[in-house]
Protein backbone atom coordinates (compact mmCIF):
# COMPACT_ATOMS: atom_id res chain seq x y z
CA UNK A 1 0.00 0.00 0.00
CA UNK A 2 2.84 2.14 0.44
CA UNK A 3 4.26 1.95 -3.07
CA UNK A 4 0.90 2.85 -4.60
CA UNK A 5 0.39 5.70 -2.12
CA UNK A 6 3.87 7.33 -2.63
CA UNK A 7 3.46 6.45 -6.53
CA UNK A 8 -0.04 8.61 -6.10
CA UNK A 9 1.76 11.35 -4.63
CA UNK A 10 4.53 11.39 -7.07
CA UNK A 11 2.38 11.41 -9.69
CA UNK A 12 0.34 14.30 -8.80
CA UNK A 13 3.51 16.45 -7.84
CA UNK A 14 4.55 16.07 -11.55
CA UNK A 15 1.25 16.97 -12.66
CA UNK A 16 1.51 20.16 -11.09
CA UNK A 17 5.05 20.95 -11.58
CA UNK A 18 4.22 20.77 -15.25
CA UNK A 19 1.10 22.65 -15.48
CA UNK A 20 -2.06 19.93 -15.76
CA UNK A 21 -2.20 16.92 -17.25
CA UNK A 22 -3.62 18.53 -20.61
CA UNK A 23 0.23 19.40 -20.81
CA UNK A 24 1.61 16.62 -20.30
CA UNK A 25 -0.37 14.48 -22.56
CA UNK A 26 0.71 17.15 -25.35
CA UNK A 27 4.47 16.38 -23.90
CA UNK A 28 4.12 12.67 -24.22
CA UNK A 29 2.16 12.51 -27.45
CA UNK A 30 1.92 13.88 -30.68
CA UNK A 31 -1.85 15.78 -30.89
CA UNK A 32 -3.21 17.04 -33.94
CA UNK A 33 -4.79 20.53 -34.29
CA UNK A 34 -8.26 20.22 -32.87
CA UNK A 35 -7.71 17.49 -30.71
CA UNK A 36 -8.90 17.48 -27.44
CA UNK A 37 -8.04 15.51 -23.98
CA UNK A 38 -11.27 14.26 -22.96
CA UNK A 39 -10.24 12.11 -19.68
CA UNK A 40 -6.92 11.24 -17.57
CA UNK A 41 -6.71 8.49 -15.01
CA UNK A 42 -4.27 6.71 -13.01
CA UNK A 43 -3.86 3.18 -13.78
CA UNK A 44 -1.85 -0.19 -14.62
CA UNK A 45 -1.65 -1.50 -17.76
CA UNK A 46 -1.11 -5.39 -17.56
CA UNK A 47 2.41 -6.75 -19.62
CA UNK A 48 3.71 -10.11 -19.87
CA UNK A 49 6.38 -8.86 -17.33
CA UNK A 50 3.67 -7.89 -15.17
CA UNK A 51 1.73 -4.66 -13.91
CA UNK A 52 2.73 -1.20 -15.17
CA UNK A 53 1.65 1.79 -13.25
CA UNK A 54 0.73 5.21 -15.65
CA UNK A 55 -1.51 7.65 -16.75
CA UNK A 56 -4.40 6.29 -19.30
CA UNK A 57 -5.38 9.39 -21.45
CA UNK A 58 -8.36 9.61 -23.81
CA UNK A 59 -8.91 11.99 -26.37
CA UNK A 60 -10.97 12.65 -29.14
CA UNK A 61 -8.05 10.78 -31.24
CA UNK A 62 -7.14 8.82 -29.44
CA UNK A 63 -6.34 6.59 -26.44
CA UNK A 64 -3.02 6.97 -25.20
CA UNK A 65 -0.88 4.96 -21.89
CA UNK A 66 2.17 6.06 -20.63
CA UNK A 67 4.25 4.55 -17.62
CA UNK A 68 5.34 6.48 -14.74
CA UNK A 69 8.52 5.42 -14.67
CA UNK A 70 10.89 4.58 -17.20
CA UNK A 71 11.17 1.02 -17.49
CA UNK A 72 14.95 -0.70 -18.91
CA UNK A 73 14.71 -1.89 -22.46
CA UNK A 74 17.88 -3.37 -25.17
CA UNK A 75 18.69 -0.77 -27.38
CA UNK A 76 19.53 -2.10 -31.00
CA UNK A 77 23.22 -2.35 -29.75
CA UNK A 78 22.20 -5.06 -26.63
CA UNK A 79 22.53 -1.77 -24.30
CA UNK A 80 20.29 -2.00 -21.57
CA UNK A 81 19.09 1.71 -21.66
CA UNK A 82 15.77 3.66 -19.86
CA UNK A 83 12.43 4.98 -21.49
CA UNK A 84 8.98 5.67 -20.60
CA UNK A 85 6.36 2.95 -21.74
CA UNK A 86 3.97 4.09 -24.31
CA UNK A 87 0.90 3.40 -26.10
CA UNK A 88 -1.49 4.75 -28.28
CA UNK A 89 -4.08 3.61 -30.23
CA UNK A 90 -6.43 5.68 -32.96
CA UNK A 91 -9.93 6.13 -31.93
CA UNK A 92 -11.07 6.39 -35.67
CA UNK A 93 -10.49 2.44 -36.04
CA UNK A 94 -12.38 1.62 -32.95
CA UNK A 95 -15.37 4.14 -33.52
CA UNK A 96 -16.03 2.40 -37.10
CA UNK A 97 -16.64 -0.79 -35.43
CA UNK A 98 -19.69 1.10 -33.06
CA UNK A 99 -21.86 2.55 -36.23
Amino acid sequence: ITETVKGKLSLGAKVIQVGGVDKIFKQLFSVREGEKLLKASQCYISTTTGPIAGLLFVSTDKVAFCSERSIKISSQKGELIRAHYKVSHMVISISIYNN
